[in-house]
């Protein structure tokens, strides 16, 4: 095979609930004492991210601005309702995401020079990673000509590293650059549109296996993908270059409502913080399509992940339904202890099949905002949840 993933547990960012709960009515929450709580090692104030501390932070946040337009694979193909990604969809530089999975972007830097940032659109119709990965990698340059140069390097690139690979017409988009090798069910695509430049590949494993191929197959869903993310990015208003370190990095402070990640003092991350509206959220979750059900009954119209993960619910009640989902006990999870003097919070532990996995899970809501913490001990995701409890209720 072209490539192979180990596929960490994800926990969803909003599991089923179990059966009967709602929005029913519900005694007054307790008056927490902030004072008693345990932070540990944690900050516990609400903080405004402000502008661009440097030039990689403007460009991460710039490829936030334009994953939020960009459509999941289930809008492409509804077969495609599973994430399970390992790498950061978010990037500046291809080296730490999964892009390396799906074509040769060692030379990265200088096939696409001047390369902005871009964001990873992904899934698959099968948990068992046995079927079709579609990804589709959405990448901004500062103009036209310099998208459609890369769109041809980067081809030109991937193509000849393989001797066998044979370029592939896409009739409806004639200026794609797109090849297979034949015998093996999977094609790779680039196609500049505008200061866009969108890479799509798409990999069958069962047809692999079974030494199937069908090239009008991978042909057609090049095109599927091209038809649902050429018109959504087009409705993506680019930042001037030279004016992204002025755009601001929150959305209606959802990140200074979260708790600040520990090892973010340098200025950069591996995975930087991220903040959506609900339908781009979807996704970062292995289940979208329960997540997406969820979302709705529950009203969540932002997602933001730094220190803790949070979501905007409609209303309180829409808040403490997320709270439960993260919290309560289900399929592979049992309860926990709760922080020390914050009944209000829900704990569970991981006991599922997983080994490679995060075992302590921790959430809490206030007002209409919901919020989840982990850890690798119980008492490292209860003092995140309590620093986390506490910004919420200091936050304006």
């Amino acid at each position: 095979m072209r490539r192979s993933k180990v596929f960490v547990a994800a926990i969803l960012l909003v599991t089923a609930c179990a059966a009967g709960c709602g929005h029913g009515g519900s005694p007054p929450a307790p008056v927490i004492d902030l004072a008693a709580l345990d932070f540990g090692p944690y900050q516990a104030a609400p903080h405004d991210m402000g502008k661009p501390k440097n030039s990689y932070q403007a460009r991460v946040f710039e490829a936030e601005r334009l994953g939020d337009t960009v459509p999941l694979a289930m809008d492409i193909d509804p077969s495609l309702t599973f994430g399970g990604n390992s790498g950061s969809l978010v990037f500046e530089d291809p080296k730490n995401t999964m892009l390396h999975n799906f074509g040769d972007f060692d030379n990265f830097a200088q096939d696409a020079p001047n390369f902005i940032g871009g964001y990873i659109s992904y899934g698959m119709d099968s948990r068992k990673n046995d079927g079709i990965e579609l990804l589709n990698a959405v990448m901004l340059f500062p103009d036209e000509k310099q998208a459609a140069d890369a769109a041809a390097a980067l081809e030109h690139r991937d193509f000849t590293a393989k001797p066998d690979n044979q370029p592939v017409p896409i009739p409806k988009y004639p200026a794609a650059h797109a090849h297979w090798e034949p015998g093996n069910q999977s094609i790779d695509s680039w196609y500049a549109t505008g200061k866009i430049l969108v890479f799509t590949s798409d990999y069958d494993h069962t047809k692999i296996w079974f030494h199937h191929t069908d090239l009008p197959a991978l042909v057609t869903m090049v095109t599927k993908s091209l038809d649902t993310i050429v018109p959504a990015v087009a409705k993506f208003t680019p930042t001037p270059a030279n004016q992204l370190s002025d755009k601001p990095m929150d959305i209606d402070g959802m990140l200074g409502r979260t708790m600040i990640r520990p090892q973010a003092a340098t200025g950069e991350w591996l995975n930087p913080p991220v903040v959506f509206h609900a339908h781009a959220a979807l996704g970062w979750t292995t289940d979208p399509i329960a997540d997406q059900r969820n979302f709705r009954k529950d009203g969540v119209d932002l997602y933001a992940e730094y220190g803790n993960t949070l979501y905007r619910a409609r209303d309180a009640a829409g808040a403490q339904d997320i709270r439960d989902q993260l919290g309560d006990p289900s399929k592979h999870f049992k309860s926990a202890a709760p922080p020390r003097n914050l009944p209000v919070a829900k704990c569970r532990q991981y006991h599922g099949p997983v080994t490679i996995a995060v075992h302590f899970y921790c959430s809490v809501a206030y007002g209409r905002y919901a919020s989840q913490s982990w850890g690798e001990q119980l008492l490292d995701a209860q003092q995140r949840i309590s620093a986390q409890y506490a910004i919420l209720v200091r936050a304006k």
